[in-house]
């Protein structure tokens, strides 16, 4: 009797030691393989959403920034004793503007537009102070009208915000996609759409007070 159970657990002990089968082993592959796809896929989104918040910010603080420049006593250029100037952005999906940048600009003719072309020529008498690229796949979406009443208008071209001392509110002046001024009516605010590249949205939304906001 004690040999028939030496040989019983030995042959046990040996069957337990041969390790995954084969059909074991390609379980455990899937299932790694399902892990890793669900990582990348939330790492590629988290991405994506990190990228297009810092943008949003980006422009957000550029417009706070041309509202500090208009209200606020500030040359044009450095040593061109030019402070009548007021400061903003503009944004434009038409031919001359461009969906991957937008321009800060000093509006010296007082028009509330960039007089300038999208390459940005800088000094002299030229309006534009700088012109910001949107990396990493990200791009202005569209540009819109927001109304108190009348649902918000959402099909426009340009763009143009600025800030005229000593005033806090943002002057707003729109264009279609022909590139020829429009002015709805019950304007409360602009709101600049940005899309990323897995297809994320926020908004950087412009009030006439003033008040810059993410959504």
């Amino acid at each position: 009797m004690s040999h028939y159970y030496f040989k019983k657990n030995y042959r046990g002990s040996a069957k337990a030691g041969k390790g995954f089968s084969l059909v074991e082993f390609l379980i455990t592959i899937g299932i790694v393989f399902v892990i890793m796809t669900v990582v990348l896929t939330n790492q590629n989104t988290y991405t994506d959403s990190v990228a297009l918040t810092s943008l949003a910010d980006e422009i957000g603080l550029t417009v706070s920034q041309a509202q500090a420049y208009g209200i606020g006593v500030k040359e044009v250029l450095p040593g061109s004793s030019d402070f009548s100037a007021s400061f903003g952005l503009s944004i434009s999906l038409l031919g001359s503007g461009s969906n991957k940048d937008y321009i800060f600009f000093a509006d010296r003719d007082s028009d509330g537009v960039y007089d300038g072309d999208w390459t940005c020529q800088t000094g002299g008498a030229n309006e534009c102070l700088d012109k910001a690229t949107i990396s990493r796949g990200n791009y202005i979406d569209s540009l819109c009208a927001v109304r108190s009443s009348g649902g918000d208008i959402c099909n426009l071209g340009r763009i143009e915000i600025t800030f005229v001392r000593p005033s806090t509110e943002a002057r707003l002046l729109f264009f279609n996609n022909g590139g020829q001024s429009y002015n709805p009516g019950n304007i409360t605010g602009a709101r600049i759409v940005l899309k990323s590249p897995g297809g994320l949205t926020r908004a950087v939304l412009v009030y006439n007070t003033g008040q810059v906001s993410i959504q």
